[in-house]
């Protein structure tokens, strides 16, 4: 994997916020990266809307791309096949690593995932939720003199309710009023994935909530997953959680030291 950050951690100030200007058109993750190290090492005191100011979009847009960043920057590389607006989906999700290596296994649209997720939570497919539309890394909105609203990814599927009757016929005529789907021969048969995706939507009857139970996964694909999440959490243990663990409290300690030598067990009868 190349490590862009041994970059953007060499570069002053300035050259961070000039390469965030240059990635306006193009690339979520170089602006979330160099939000990521402006805050850490030259924000002092100043907030992701100030970042945002020199650069020229709003607090909200940096602070979506820097988390996003933060949260993904080390393992993007693993889903050659996924793009930035499917990691800004997931950022809540704590199912994320399971949900994003569907989709690159998939090739599944955000719409798709969004779905797959629903659907193997048991959720009712029947029932479509508010069309949300997503940033890609070519879509940025750039300041206006206007305030922007930007949705909080742990606010999606909630409806927003006593606004739509003050909204000016100009602002409504910008908005999507339904969700364009694939539609079966009856008319009724809703089915949220393309043709040939891993896992199937359930079918239900009006009267009935279709649950569907977890598909399951090949070794290879456990064997994958599982490779993920210890990288991940191995770069997670950095020299400041080392050093903070002996503070910890006894029984946190000794539940990461039992996962970690049941984990040792397991791979070393792999061998």
């Amino acid at each position: 994997m190349i490590d862009h950050t041994d970059t953007t951690a060499k570069m002053t100030e300035e050259q961070l916020i000039d390469r965030a200007r240059e990635a306006l058109s193009d690339s979520s993750w170089v602006i979330g990266e160099c939000a990521a190290q402006w805050t850490k090492k030259y924000a002092k005191g100043r907030t992701d809307a100030d970042f945002g100011a020199m650069v020229g979009l709003s607090g909200d847009q940096i602070y979506q791309r820097r988390r996003v960043w933060e949260t993904f920057g080390d393992v993007r590389e693993q889903y050659q096949h996924l793009k930035w607006s499917h990691y800004y989906i997931a950022l809540t999700w704590d199912d994320a690593p399971e949900c994003l290596q569907w989709a690159e296994e998939n090739q599944a649209t955000v719409a798709e995932l969004k779905a797959w997720r629903r659907a193997v939570n048991g959720e009712d497919l029947s029932i479509s939720e508010p069309f949300e539309e997503y940033p890609v890394d070519s879509e940025v909105t750039f300041v206006s003199d206007e305030p922007i609203s930007v949705k909080d990814p742990s606010e999606y599927g909630q409806l927003e309710r006593g606004e739509s009757g003050s909204r000016e016929q100009a602002d409504s005529s910008a908005t999507v009023g339904a969700h364009a789907r694939d539609v079966g021969g009856s008319g009724n048969d809703y089915s949220p994935f393309r043709s040939g995706a891993g896992a199937a939507a359930p079918q239900g009857s009006n009267s009935e909530v279709a649950v569907v139970a977890k598909p399951e996964i090949t070794p290879e694909q456990a064997i994958k997953r599982i490779c993920s999440a210890v990288e991940r959490c191995h770069k997670m243990l950095s020299p400041e959680v080392v050093s903070a663990f002996p503070e910890l409290s006894p029984k946190l300690k000794k539940r990461f030291i039992k996962a970690v030598s049941e984990l040792n067990s397991a791979a070393a009868r792999l061998q």
